[in-house]
């Protein structure tokens, strides 16, 4: 088998980069786009849980700034399967809502652990998104590729400066604030 799809927005849609002759298109099952095929993530993501669920690795690329500024948009990020039980640090793929409620899709940190229950947050984030149980997380972050450079996330300094990132709360957000607005002036 071939490396595992890049797939671009958690919560909305996720793109696949195959031969599209591949795959059959009929409207609304999918959008065609410069050889890549955008599918919807409410019929995407069971296959990349069952994937996880089943031992494989997965590759995504992150869109949005939730996770700023350990993983921007574009990035490349590795996920493994969960063989222990996520800890306060770890970067989770979870599933924020069911079916009915119009599944939503986040990969961010763990900030809390109690009870059975997992609370995260974007780094650029202030507020916690939880309980979350077991189930609803589908994998752990373990690489970022930025700008063709590899980074762990699951260990080492970049894990350190994730963590220290996250004790920091609220002082980071508005250490975020500042970064953006020195990008946009100079940009």
């Amino acid at each position: 088998m071939g490396s595992p799809p890049d797939i671009p927005d958690f919560s909305r849609r996720i793109s696949v980069k195959a031969d599209p002759r591949s795959f059959p298109l009929s409207p609304g099952n999918g959008v065609l786009r410069s050889g890549a095929m955008t599918i919807p993530a409410r019929q995407f993501m069971p296959v990349i849980r069952d994937a996880l669920e089943s031992g494989q690795h997965v590759r995504m690329t992150a869109r949005g700034s939730s996770m700023f500024p350990f993983i921007r948009g574009g990035d490349v990020v590795a996920l493994e399967p969960l063989e222990t039980t996520p800890v306060v640090g770890d970067i989770v793929l979870a599933q924020c809502a069911s079916a009915a409620e119009g599944e939503r899709y986040v990969l961010h940190r763990v900030v809390r652990v109690g009870g059975g229950a997992f609370f995260l947050r974007g780094d650029s984030q202030k507020d916690c998104e939880g309980p979350f149980l077991r189930e609803d997380i589908l994998g752990r972050a373990t690489l970022v590729i930025h700008n063709g450079r590899e980074h762990r996330l699951d260990r080492g300094i970049y894990r350190l400066a994730g963590l220290s990132w996250n004790r920091c709360a609220p002082l980071n957000i508005w250490i975020f604030q500042l970064i953006r607005r020195f990008q946009e002036k100079r940009g």
